[in-house]
């Protein structure tokens, strides 16, 4: 299940990542991104959360670094974290949403409710 979620999530990705171009041009960003999510694939937490950290400093105004910053902690089994963090990236998406299919909104939709499913409240 994971992989597919995985799958989906990276070829989600690509759809916005044309618009997000006009955001930024930047070829450094382009890198910053595919180091991290290479660097979580390779399961090298440490060096993944901080190239993620230097994505969220860096360029703040992107969803790129909160996005790799879930999937390192996704992939480390913490899913309330990385929901967490996919919730900062989801702001960061709406907040210019001019630049985004609505199929990557609801990517991290899903990915939030699948880590982070909302509780019942009690049951009388």
């Amino acid at each position: 299940e994971q992989p597919r979620a995985r799958i989906s999530h990276r070829s989600v990705e690509r759809l916005g990542r044309q618009r997000l171009s006009r955001l930024t041009a930047s070829d450094d960003l382009a890198g910053l991104r595919g180091q991290a999510l290479d660097l979580v694939e390779q399961g090298r937490f440490e060096e993944a959360e901080a190239a993620a950290r230097d994505l969220i400093e860096r360029y703040p105004d992107t969803h790129d670094g909160w996005d790799r910053l879930g999937m390192m902690h996704e992939a480390k089994g913490e899913k309330k974290v990385a929901a967490d963090c996919y919730r900062k990236a989801l702001e960061i998406i709406r907040a210019h949403i001019e630049l985004y299919d609505p199929e990557f909104v609801e990517v991290f939709v899903e990915l939030i409710a699948k880590l982070d499913p909302p509780t019942a409240g009690p049951t009388s």
